[in-house]
C-alpha cells in the first residue's frame, strides 16, 4: 500500500493542479462552462460551484457520487469510463447493469468515502455533490493530484449546465448536445402551452409523511417546471404537519414513493402502489381536500421521478395537471427513451398510478 502512495506520490510531481473558489451566494446562479484555453494536455472546467478546476483533457478515469451524476454520465455515453462509485450507486444492481463490483466501491457519499482506496484508483478526477463534503475531498486528494469537480446533478434547475459540464469533462460534447436538445424541447413545449394558462395547486410529497418541497430544495423545481402551484412554497422547511395540507386544500397530490418501497429502477408493485394511496386518502381529513375527493392523486415511482435528473418526473406531473393542453407530450414514451436510448436498459412499465400509456 505504501509503495503504490510513494509511487503515486511521484507521478504527481509533474502535475500542477489548480482549484479556485471563485464567489459565494446562491450556486444555482453560477454557470457551468468549460474554459477555451488549453495547457498542454489540461483543460479548466467551472463547476456547479462556481469553481475553477483544471483536469486532464482527456478523463479515462473516473470516481463519482451520487447516482444521479452516474446516469447523466451513462446518459451522455461515459459509463465505461467510471472506476469508482459510491454504495447507493454500487447497490444499484439493476439500475446500472451489474457494472459495480467491490472492486469499484470507494465507500459511502456524504462524508463516508475511503480516500485511501480512491488514491490506489489513481482516477483522472473525483465527480461529486456539493453536500459530499467536496471540502475534505480536495484536502485529501491534493496531495496524489486528483482533482475535484462539484456536479449537483440532483437539482432539476441545474441540469443542463451539468450534462454540458459533463459532456466537456468526458469529451462527449456531441452526446451531451443531444441531451439538451432533446429535453429542452419537452420542456419548452409545456412551458409554451401553459405561459397563459393558471397555474394548478399541488402538495408534492417525498416518501415520507409530511415531507415536502421549498425553493432551494432538490424537488421545488420538479414541480415548478410542470407549472404546478406548490402549496407550501413559502414554509420554512420541507418537513409540514400533514394537518396543515386539509387547511390548504390542494388541487392535486403528487407523492413519490416511500420509505419501505426499494429504490430501484425495478418499479413498485401494483398492490404497493394502492397501498401508498390508501395511505393518503384515510389521512385524517384529507377525504375533505378537492385533490382526494375529485381523485387527483399522482404516485411516481422514486426511479421515474428521478429520470434525467427529474425532468421526467416534471412531465410525468405536468400531464398529470394539464392533459387538455399538452396533446404532445407523451411522459411514458419520453420515459421509455431515457430508460432506453439514454442509460441502455429494458423498459419497465409501472412506475406510475395512475399508469400512463405510450400515447397519454
Amino acid at each position: 500500500m505504501m509503495n503504490r502512495y510513494l509511487q503515486i506520490l511521484g507521478f504527481i510531481a509533474c502535475i500542477s493542479l489548480t482549484a479556485t473558489v471563485a464567489g459565494c451566494g446562491d450556486f444555482s446562479s453560477h454557470p457551468v462552462s468549460v474554459s477555451n484555453e488549453k495547457a498542454g494536455k489540461t483543460i479548466t472546467v467551472t463547476d456547479s460551484l462556481g469553481r475553477n478546476v483544471t483536469i486532464p483533457s482527456k478523463v479515462q478515469r473516473a470516481a463519482i457520487t451520487n447516482a444521479y451524476n452516474a446516469e447523466l454520465i451513462t446518459a451522455i455515453g461515459a459509463a465505461d469510463q467510471i472506476v469508482g462509485v459510491d454504495y447507493y450507486i454500487y447497490q444499484d444492481k439493476e439500475g446500472f447493469k451489474y457494472r459495480f463490483t467491490e472492486d469499484n466501491l470507494i465507500g459511502t457519499a456524504q462524508g463516508g468515502l475511503n480516500y485511501e482506496k480512491i488514491a490506489n484508483m489513481s482516477p483522472d478526477v473525483l465527480i461529486l455533490c456539493e453536500n459530499d463534503h467536496w471540502q475534505n475531498a480536495e484536502e485529501k486528494l491534493k496531495p496524489f493530484g486528483i482533482p475535484v469537480v462539484v456536479c449537483n446533478a440532483y437539482y432539476t434547475g441545474q441540469v443542463f449546465d451539468n450534462v454540458k459540464l459533463l459532456g466537456d469533462i468526458f469529451d462527449k460534447k456531441e452526446n451531451a448536445k443531444e441531451f439538451v436538445d432533446y429535453f429542452s424541447a419537452q420542456l419548452n413545449y409545456i412551458e409554451q402551452q401553459l405561459k397563459d394558462v393558471s397555474r394548478k395547486s399541488i402538495y408534492f410529497e417525498y416518501r415520507t409523511p409530511g415531507r415536502t418541497t421549498i425553493p432551494g430544495d432538490y424537488f421545488y423545481e420538479m414541480v415548478n417546471k410542470a407549472h404546478g402551484e406548490n402549496i407550501f412554497r413559502e414554509a420554512k422547511g420541507t418537513q409540514i404537519q400533514i394537518e396543515d395540507v386539509v387547511n390548504k386544500n390542494p388541487e392535486y397530490i403528487v407523492k413519490v414513493s416511500e420509505a419501505n418501497v426499494y429504490s430501484s429502477y425495478i418499479p413498485p408493485t401494483l398492490d404497493d402502489m394502492k397501498r401508498i394511496k390508501q395511505d393518503i386518502v384515510s389521512r385524517p381529513g384529507w377525504d375533505s381536500t378537492e385533490a382526494v375527493q375529485k381523485d387527483r392523486i399522482l404516485l411516481l415511482s422514486h426511479y421515474v421521478h428521478g429520470g434525467a435528473s427529474k425532468l421526467v418526473g416534471s412531465m410525468y406531473i405536468a400531464k398529470f395537471l394539464y392533459p387538455e393542453q399538452l396533446p404532445d407530450l407523451h411522459p411514458e414514451a419520453i420515459f421509455s427513451k431515457w430508460v432506453k436510448d439514454y442509460e441502455g436498459l429494458e423498459y419497465h412499465a409501472g412506475h406510475t398510478y395512475p399508469a400512463f400509456t405510450m400515447e397519454n
